[in-house]
């Protein structure tokens, strides 16, 4: 979820811009619209949003001391995909 986030976040202002060139009755198809220093500032603002997301993300996200991580394993050539789990699950490792 938090990958098609980020990815929303960065083609936003991409989106914003193609809106503004419909509002100004201008073809957002044209070569002319799309030059080097625009693409370059909306792409640097995508990052700035996807990555001022990921540090709220970090910052915010939800730390219970009583949750471990498992990582995935192949065991017997079954997949087992990471998952995190109560101290007191005990699963089969």
């Amino acid at each position: 979820m938090r990958i098609v986030v980020n990815l929303l976040l960065f083609v936003l202002p991409f989106v914003l811009y193609i809106g503004w060139l419909h509002l100004k009755e201008k073809s957002p198809f044209l070569k002319e619209h799309w030059e080097r220093r625009p693409v370059i500032w909306l792409g640097l603002f995508g990052i700035v949003l996807g990555g001022g997301y990921f540090l709220y993300h970090l910052a915010y996200q939800v730390r219970d001391p009583n949750v471990i991580y498992r990582p995935a394993r192949v065991e017997n050539g079954v997949f087992h995909p990471a998952r995190m789990e109560r101290r007191g699950d005990q699963a089969p490792r």
